[in-house]
């Protein structure tokens, strides 16, 4: 420590001691001292002002509420093994961002459309293996035997979700002191997502194989108001820390479709018996609704910007981490009101911008 400081102190030292940054060569400082709030670009000379950028994401999405099973049962007579709730296994994806811009003549003012992509799955089983499982979801009902827990003697859940989205927004970029740099912004965001749940458990219960399924499936698109702020912290003329929110409220619909299928077969393949293998649909139902749901956007990392061939052209390149929360996005049908209705999807990992101003 006694070295590290003195390093420390020096960085800070020399940052302080830069001349004020209209003074500063480069285009991220372009402005005059009698601006209250200069404009920080970036713009580029001889240039039609338009920016395109492109990202590269690899994120996990997550959804609350998706358990599947519960482990460490037993029918009463022996004493429960240790056991836990079951989730999907939930996956990192790579997905893209890409993005239009362009500075418009007025005070600085600039408007800048992004869209997002990003497709992603999660699944998972269990088997007994000594431990009873209990189902989280309400379709153990479909045997039309008494389902006990030691007769459930696996479970699988896989969950698949594409994510679509659109952000437009008007904002303007300027200095509120020599290095802290401020873009506010309004405008809209626009979504679409769809999400499939498939749930099956297998149940033994003599003469009987059975399989019960269910298919839970969200349909979600969603329109509103978008505002926020993206802010720069600049160490030097090239490189800063940003840190970047937003915050949405969109008016949504959800399109909820739910089937419960149960498949009986008989233990020796039916062939003593074809009469118990029989296959039946038990539910089969849907949820149509509107209404208003919001979303959280943060972000934080490291950004490189540089300005070339006699400030013709500018070029970014940043990375950090990037997190979504969409509240309450979990409407999957539930049957029984003592299931929790809601849950919140949440989506976050590393993104990697790339930018080219001309």
């Amino acid at each position: 420590m006694k070295r590290l400081l003195p390093l420390i102190f020096a960085t800070v030292a020399t940052f302080a001691a830069q001349e004020p940054p209209y003074t500063i060569p480069g285009k991220i400082y372009e402005s005059t001292p009698q601006v209250i709030t200069p404009n920080a670009g970036p713009k580029v000379d001889h240039g039609i002002d338009v920016c395109i950028t492109a990202d590269f994401i690899y994120w996990t999405a997550r959804m609350d509420g998706l358990s599947y099973a519960i482990t460490g049962s037993s029918d009463g007579t022996l004493n429960a093994s240790k056991g836990s709730v079951q989730y999907p296994d939930w996956r990192w994806k790579p997905g893209f961002k890409v993005g239009l811009g362009l500075n418009l003549p007025h005070d600085g003012w600039d408007i800048y459309a992004e869209y997002t992509w990003l497709h992603s799955r999660a699944w998972d089983a269990t088997s007994i293996n000594h431990k009873g499982i209990l189902p989280t979801w309400d379709i153990s009902h479909l045997d039309q035997f008494s389902t006990t827990t030691a007769s459930i003697t696996s479970a699988r859940a896989n969950w698949k979700v594409h994510i679509n989205t659109f952000d437009l927004s008007l904002g303007r970029n300027y200095f509120i002191s020599k290095f802290l740099t401020l873009r506010p912004f309004v405008g809209f965001k626009g979504s679409w997502i769809k999400q499939d749940y498939h749930v099956r458990y297998s149940v033994l219960i003599n003469p009987l194989n059975s399989t019960l399924r269910m298919k839970n499936d969200q349909s979600y698109w969603g329109i509103g108001l978008r505002t926020g702020m993206n802010t720069a912290w600049h160490l030097t003329q090239a490189w800063s820390l940003y840190g970047d929110f937003a915050l949405s409220a969109l008016w949504s619909q959800f399109e909820v479709d739910r089937k419960d299928t149960r498949l009986d077969e008989a233990n020796n393949g039916g062939a003593n018996n074809p009469s118990l293998n029989t296959s039946i649909t038990v539910v089969n139902s849907s949820n149509d609704f509107h209404t208003l749901k919001g979303v959280l956007e943060l972000g934080l990392g490291v950004r490189g910007e540089w300005w070339v061939f006699e400030d013709r052209y500018h070029f970014l390149v940043q990375a950090g981490w990037e997190e979504q929360l969409w509240i309450n996005h979990n409407n999957l049908m539930k049957l029984h009101f003592t299931q929790s209705d809601h849950g919140d999807l949440t989506l976050q990992g590393l993104t990697i911008k790339a930018r080219f101003d001309f």
